[in-house]
């Protein structure tokens, strides 16, 4: 049997053999020295930085490529060329790793044009700081029929730092263009912006602008961002004392949204500052329908018990405190335990990487939830691996050790570990401390009112000819045709939902007179879209 003999030319052989060699020359310091203060083209350095970063992730040192790139970005010793290359690569490892390569473009003084979904997820970022900077204020007052309900996205005082972090959000989120698919979201982000910062007439400009974007048939998330928008503007509402604009726009937030149950317990507040008890008990009854048993409306057992207070119920008033004191307190007791524990961002990161310490039961499910959020819990990862390649240099060749890269990157490493750190820790004690704070607020409404409940009560046995009328039965409510007047009698059908309605009747001897809110109230948007 004959073989047949493949000759290679020499000319081939010879590239075959160069590019070889050059490939195991192309060690990450050989690749980081071609690059290093280089003056090459932009297409050029694009292709040097491609094979430094190709060469530490072979290394097995993938996190560190991503600090490299972040310091030639902004070394100014470097030429335009290298230095846009290394952004134009740091943004695009945004997307495979996002905890470490955000937070190190959002330290850039000028990270340079970004693709609209980047700059969006970085101006969330900022959005977040700085309200972590200023978190809601505790102890706001608490009056019988004059209520002051603080919400979850309004900063009470922004400093000048959380001010210029929210500029930043504002510019990245102004920097997506119009037609961009991520322009909804840019609006919703300037929007939560403004608001935080009180510029709250651009507030309501961006969320009517949100809100008057066209919904495509079946398109869940657009449908989903003015649903939101509409519940922005119906805070906004409610803020500005306009109860009836306020309601209407609660009610145009879709049934089947995530954000339903959140505006019909708002509206609840509204429904209560109109007189009408009987329409905010009934969307309570509602929210706390077994569906939604997973949902966390602890500060509707406090209007519940307020509005029961107000229509003489006293007794049924502090059932109803006695159950949110029992539900919540243990809640609260655990999150401060877990908190008092976590006193600096250190501490909670390490609470994040190390041992768990001993969490009460009751805040053991919250506080997991919070932990395992992808943002904390993506921070806290990122952390633990660059640490990882960071221990690796003590295993690694000499040559490799005391190399210019590792050098350059070694220390610049461990300051983006303790920056990630820092991140994780810092928004893990925001999201418990907020938490906290609003049962805390709650608690002191409910001890509150509990005092206000008792002193009634004591003036009414002293002063027996001041006591309660007879309880007068109103009519039951006028139904149309194709409606069914139905008692509720402890079961719930999820048709019926949000269509509860109280029978109070007249138990107080003087009719309760609604609340007086002190603004005035503006006039309705007349172009917000209609489901």
């Amino acid at each position: 049997m004959a073989f047949r003999r493949t000759v290679i030319p020499m000319r081939i052989a010879a590239l075959v053999l160069c590019a070889a060699g050059l490939a195991r020359a192309e060690t990450p310091q050989a690749a980081f020295a071609r690059v290093d203060k280089a003056r090459v083209s932009s297409d050029e350095a694009r292709g040097r930085i491609a094979t430094v970063v190709q060469a530490l992730n072979d290394a097995g040192m993938p996190r560190s490529a991503t600090v490299l790139l972040a310091a030639l970005a902004s070394d100014d010793q470097q030429s335009d060329g290298v230095r846009s290359a290394a952004k134009a690569e740091l943004a695009s490892r945004a997307v495979i790793d996002p905890s470490l390569a955000q937070l190190l473009l959002a330290q850039q003084n000028d990270p340079g044009k970004l693709p609209p979904a980047l700059a969006l997820r970085l101006a969330r970022g900022f959005l977040e700081q700085a309200l972590q900077l200023t978190p809601i204020e505790e102890g706001v007052a608490f009056q019988t029929g004059e209520i002051s309900r603080p919400t979850s996205e309004k900063s009470i005082v922004s400093p000048k730092l959380a001010l210029q972090i929210l500029d930043k959000a504002r510019a990245l989120a102004a920097s997506v263009p119009v037609e961009d698919p991520g322009q909804a979201d840019a609006l919703e982000i300037s929007g939560l912006a403004a608001l935080a910062a009180g510029d709250d007439d651009n507030a309501v400009k961006e969320f009517l602008a949100l809100a008057q974007l066209p919904v495509k048939r079946g398109d869940e998330a657009s449908a989903e961002r003015r649903d939101k928008a509409l519940l922005q503007l119906a805070r906004l509402a409610y803020q500005s004392g306009d109860d009836a604009r306020a309601t209407q726009l609660y009610d145009r937030v879709g049934r089947g949204a995530p954000e339903w149950l959140d505006a019909l317990f708002e509206a609840s507040w509204s429904h209560f500052r109109k007189g009408e008890d009987e329409k905010a008990l009934g969307n309570i009854l509602t929210l706390h329908a077994p569906f939604f048993a997973q949902r966390f409306f602890p500060e509707s057992f406090v209007l519940k018990a307020l509005v029961l207070y107000e229509n003489c119920r006293y007794a049924d008033a502090r059932a109803t405190l006695a159950d949110f004191e029992q539900r919540y307190r243990p809640l609260h007791d655990g999150l401060a335990a877990t908190l008092a524990s976590l006193t600096t961002p250190q501490a909670a990161a390490e609470f994040l990487t190390g041992p768990k310490p001993f969490v009460a039961g009751p805040a053991r499910d919250e506080v997991a939830r919070i932990e395992q959020e992808p943002d904390v819990q993506g921070a806290a990862q990122a952390a633990a691996q660059l640490a990882q390649e960071i221990d690796s240099l003590d295993r690694r060749p000499a040559v490799f050790r005391n190399s210019a890269l590792i050098a350059r990157v070694a220390p610049l490493a461990r300051q983006a570990r303790i920056a990630l750190l820092d991140s994780a820790g810092r928004k893990l004690i925001a999201r418990l401390g907020q938490e906290r704070s609003e049962l805390r607020e709650l608690l002191g409404q409910s001890l509150r009112l509990s005092y206000e409940i008792a002193g009634r009560e004591k003036d009414l046995a002293l002063n027996p000819e001041a006591g309660l009328a007879p309880v007068n039965r109103k009519d039951p409510p006028q139904v149309s045709d194709d409606e069914e007047l139905w008692p509720f009698q402890g079961e719930y059908w999820r048709d019926e939902l949000g269509n509860y309605r109280y029978q109070l009747g007249q138990r107080c001897r003087k009719p309760r007179t609604p609340p007086q809110t002190a603004s005035q109230p503006q006039p309705a948007p007349e172009k917000v879209a209609t489901p």
